[in-house]
């Protein structure tokens, strides 16, 4: 009971992770972004945002890889 809990944490930690680096983009100064690709909404993310991003996937990788592998021992 204690390993299924440890293995949704882990999971339910990387998606939580992921989805609060997906949304925490920052859309830049529309003076600052090149004319040439007309009109258009950019979003930026800054390197803590990317980091939160690789470890939730990770976290994600990991929880359902050790998910599979309880179901498969059973």
């Amino acid at each position: 009971m204690r390993e299924i809990l440890k293995e949704h944490f882990i999971l339910l930690l990387g998606i939580g992770l992921f989805t609060y680096g997906l949304f925490s983009f920052r859309i830049p100064d529309p003076s600052s972004v090149s004319r040439t690709f007309g009109s258009a909404t950019y979003h930026c993310y800054d390197l803590p945002s990317l980091t939160l991003l690789s470890i939730g996937a990770v976290l994600i990788v990991i929880g359902l890889l050790k998910i599979r592998k309880k179901k498969d021992k059973n």
